[in-house]
């Protein structure tokens, strides 16, 4: 079977390429005003590795693309949406139903101005004129969210009906309407408010792309296969069934998806996940070989009642620009939050970029081959690296070109070490015994440093790292999720049956949607969850066994003793989530041969950080063999990505072609 897993990032676009037993690694320059470019662009280079003739050819071939997307991240991170609308009950303009009296997404996704209040008794007429208010002031799209509509939702498709007959999809006038009840069904007002407005403003810049990209493929390429959009709850979806707001953070969660794929495969119980691209670096915990869920939770510091991965994120990367600070400044340096980007990039791409950035130190330091960037496929002026930051940062401050080079690694390292005590400490992760599992294009370079600062002893380093978020693509499955909301106050065998009436509903229309998806429903995995709340206390999610819906006392214990006992309970939402497996990579055992690495050695050079010697040795990833050791102060150089092995580390290749390194205690 071939299939194609690509995630396109905020620099690079990675891809997977797999074909029964070969697997290829392609990286290309993400192009930011058009994503199709860079898609086609990793495919093209896909299908080469794997001998096609030409991209048609592959195409004919290929039977399944997975792509995630940064799309709606970045529209949601970088505010540059659509101006919204915001119809809600009235009372509830400032704080959105949440607690604090203003909410944190006024003039953020919505002015403040673009809020209306409407009463239970405004009529048709006094609707249409806000309605015409917000539009003749420029709002394109606009939402409806009114308090308690997750039971009732009749008001919210009442509103939507009275616009669309005013504004009729044949008119240019004709207006977009979302309702929170249509995009979710939590029993918490605020949450489905910002869900729809998330939904909302992200929507169009992620329709005209994945659009674009599957008509380009059916009609421009004649591809017959399946093309599904990675969402964040780790699986993936059909185009057509997929929400804006299911793609948030879908490629960073495909990442932690990953790591507890190889969690399991190493028993490694407690991992910290670092994820460092060219433009951010992602910090996430897992216990017991999953992610560790967070609720409540939130989308770029929106606060939603949904579980979702611990994630810590910061624009850190290998993009980012390398600022002086003035005298008497607390740091030296600044890093980003700005980046380069791939267009122009860092000065040493030389396509016109004129800041110093990490990557530039990378280069100017020895860390990473001007010769051998991304395998040789990018060139890299490691005079211009070195002129950058000599003359933007360590002339500014005095310092000498090697003192700047360590001053922008040294920080760029305790920033993101600073972000791990933070992330353990919110979630009460204590252990003394944690892996760090480092990937993404910058992940093998930071790991160690990372490490020592954050006290952690052991790091995995990946063969496929450089491509993490296509690899969790690659064994991550279809998913869909249904909600109906309930209202059950009581236990008794008539809310047994609405349970089960509403679940074979649910499943009945996850066949429906696979069907239209091209993909056959046989051998659907289901699992339950149940939202319950207590009087004035927020809803709980909790998985739900099967077996506890077919007895009313069974379902009566199940709920009462997950609140503690209580039997003033009442049952909010039923949640079902379909998993249709797929088709995953295997993982192939080789021959242990021996510590010796020499074999590996490709040369020496000096490096200004991490080594105290006067020349490290200098090996080749795909050179070295399960068993091989390397003693730090060392680098490592793959075809896609760079390792550092400080002094004070050993490295020893396993049997998968990855590698642990651990540090001296």
């Amino acid at each position: 079977m071939l299939i194609a897993d690509i995630d396109i990032g905020g620099t690079l676009t990675d891809g997977l390429f797999t074909h029964d037993k070969k697997t290829v690694c392609v990286k290309v320059d993400t192009t930011p005003h058009d994503l199709t470019v860079c898609l086609f662009d990793c495919l093209s280079q896909g299908g080469a590795q794997l001998g096609f003739a030409d991209l048609d050819s592959f195409l004919e071939d290929l039977e399944l693309i997975r792509w995630s997307t940064t799309i709606t991240s970045n529209v949601l991170a970088e505010q540059h949406g659509p101006r919204i609308g915001l119809l809600v009950s009235q009372g509830h303009e400032q704080n959105l139903y949440g607690n604090d009296p203003r909410s944190v997404v006024l003039n953020r996704i919505v002015c403040e101005q673009d809020v209306i209040g409407i009463r239970e008794d405004t009529t048709d007429t006094e609707l249409m004129n806000d309605v015409r208010s917000l539009l003749e002031s420029g709002v394109r799209r606009i939402c409806v969210s009114l308090r308690e509509a997750h039971r009732s939702p009749e008001r919210e498709a009442q509103i939507k009906h009275i616009i669309a007959q005013q504004y009729p999809d044949h008119f240019l006038g004709s207006v977009p309407v979302l309702a929170g009840s249509d995009i979710s069904k939590s029993a918490d007002d605020a949450t489905r408010t910002y869900c729809a407005l998330i939904n909302a403003y992200t929507h169009g810049a992620l329709a005209a792309t994945l659009f674009k990209a599957e008509d380009e493929l059916r009609e421009g390429h004649r591809f017959s296969g399946t093309f599904l959009v990675s969402h964040i709850n780790g699986g993936v979806a059909g185009i057509a069934k997929t929400k804006a707001i299911d793609t948030i953070e879908s490629g960073p969660i495909l990442g932690i998806h990953g790591s507890a794929c190889l969690a399991a495969l190493y028993r490694a119980s407690d991992v910290i996940a670092l994820d460092v691209g060219g433009t951010t670096a992602k910090i996430s915990v897992l216990a017991n070989c999953q992610s560790v869920q967070r609720r409540p939770s939130d989308f770029f510091g929106i606060p939603v009642h949904l579980s979702l991965p611990c994630l810590r994120s910061v624009a850190l990367g290998g993009g980012s620009i390398v600022t002086p600070c003035e005298s008497g400044a607390p740091h030296r340096i600044t890093l980003g939050p700005e980046s380069m980007g791939s267009l122009p990039g860092p000065a040493c791409y030389n396509l016109g970029g004129d800041r110093p950035t990490l990557t530039d130190a990378f280069v100017a330091s020895g860390l990473i081959n001007p010769d051998y960037f991304l395998g040789g496929n990018k060139p890299i002026d490691l005079g211009l690296a070195r002129n950058t930051v000599r003359e933007q940062v360590a002339q500014p401050l005095g310092l000498s070109l090697e003192d700047a080079c360590t001053e922008i690694i040294s920080t760029a390292f305790s920033s993101i070490a600073k972000l791990i005590t933070e992330t353990r400490k919110e979630i009460g992760n204590r252990s003394t015994h944690s892996s760090l599992f480092a990937y993404g294009g910058n992940g093998g370079l930071f790991a160690c440093g990372v490490a020592e600062r954050a006290d952690i002893e052991q790091v995995y380093f990946f063969s496929l790292g450089p491509v993490f978020s296509a690899f969790g693509s690659s064994v991550s499955d279809i998913s869909h999720i249904y909600e109906r909301a309930l209202y059950f106050d009581s236990i008794s065998e008539e809310t047994i049956r609405l349970l089960h009436h509403a679940l074979e509903e649910m499943k009945a229309e996850s066949q429906r949607d696979l069907l239209g998806e091209g993909i056959q429903p046989e051998g659907i995995e289901y699992s339950l969850e149940l939202e319950i709340s207590r009087p004035g206390h927020a809803a709980v999610a909790v998985n739900c066994p099967p077996f506890i819906l077919q007895d009313y006392r069974n379902l009566g214990t199940f709920c009462s003793s997950t609140l503690g006992g209580t039997s003033e309970l009442v049952i909010e939402l039923l949640r079902v989530q379909i998993l249709k497996r797929m088709p995953k990579p295997e993982f192939h055992r080789r021959q242990f041969q021996g510590t010796d690495s020499s074999h590996a050695l490709n040369g020496r050079r000096r490096i200004l950080w991490g080594s105290t010697k006067e020349e490290v040795p200098i090996y080749r990833w795909e050179e070295l063999l399960p068993g091989n050791q390397v003693q730090g102060g060392a680098v490592l150089e793959g075809a896609n990505s760079t390792y550092l092995v400080p002094d004070g580390w050993t490295l020893e290749m396993d049997q998968f072609g990855n590698a642990k390194a651990t540090r001296e205690s």
